[in-house]
């Protein structure tokens, strides 16, 4: 279940750095950290426009796609994109919308850890119909439907808007979410720390893990922060609010 944003942004000779932490933290073969199902946004760092909104089985290994990292088809990917853009500017923004581990689908990563099936023979695709991917190929439909109710249009990178149904679930209201892909303003639903500082830091992780399931619930159940707060904590058992307020958690602003 989808809940926490996570902000980052690179200059061109850190997309491997950026890479191995979206890894690290949202791993197909970990059960700590988030699913690497979900879905990304690219923006400009300067303006903090948003370019593109996409969806990925595999959050790492789309990000190495759409970076040169790995080679394939410039039509399946925004690589001709980004290095137009980084002609031009020094950092790009990404952020990445993630859901629980529990949620995670096969991929041609753990297609054989799972099932002894091999990656090499498009076995992924058996998979297609997995509600977890049903339900990401949704949110993507209503993220961009909800940026074009905002801006009657797409994203421009963006060649076609998402699912059907996507769309005719959208409300104006989910563009709160599309927002904080890109804002610097604090919210319940944005981490405090980036990507590639959560990787680094087990604590930052923790503290991220314990809201994400209060994002969760606020975004499913359409309580309160504050309710969803007591819903966290009835399942912590290391008293990690008490804990983000020790560190004044709630008093930092993301820098990136």
């Amino acid at each position: 279940m989808f809940g926490t944003i996570i902000q980052d942004a690179y200059k061109e000779n850190e997309k491997d750095d950026l890479a191995y932490a979206i890894n690290d933290i949202c791993n197909p073969n970990d059960n700590n950290g988030w699913a690497s199902a979900g879905i990304y946004c690219f923006w400009n760092y300067q303006t903090r426009e948003i370019l593109y909104i996409g969806l990925a089985r595999d959050l790492s290994e789309r990000l190495k796609q759409h970076n040169g990292l790995i080679t394939i088809d410039p039509k399946g990917c925004k690589v001709e994109n980004i290095n137009e853009y980084f002609n031009e500017n020094e950092k790009m923004g990404h952020s990445i919308f993630v859901q629980s581990s529990n949620h995670q689908p096969v991929t041609s990563r753990n297609i054989f850890d799972l099932f002894r099936k091999d990656p090499e023979l498009g076995n992924v695709k058996e998979y297609d119909d997995e509600p977890v991917k049903q339900d990401y190929i949704m949110t993507e439909g209503i993220l961009i439907e909800a940026y074009n109710k905002m801006f009657n249009t797409i994203p421009p990178w963006n060649k076609i808007a998402g699912s059907k149904k996507g769309q005719l679930a959208s409300t104006i209201g989910n563009y709160e979410i599309v927002k904080f892909f890109s804002s610097k303003d604090p919210s319940p639903l944005l981490a405090r720390y980036s990507i590639r500082e959560i990787s680094n830091n087990p604590t930052y992780e923790r503290y991220e893990l314990f809201l994400h399931t209060a994002r969760q619930q606020m975004l499913t159940t359409g309580i309160t922060f504050l309710d969803a707060i007591k819903f966290s904590r009835s399942f912590d058992m290391l008293e990690t609010y008490e804990e983000l307020f020790s560190v004044e958690y709630f008093n930092r602003i993301l820098d990136i």
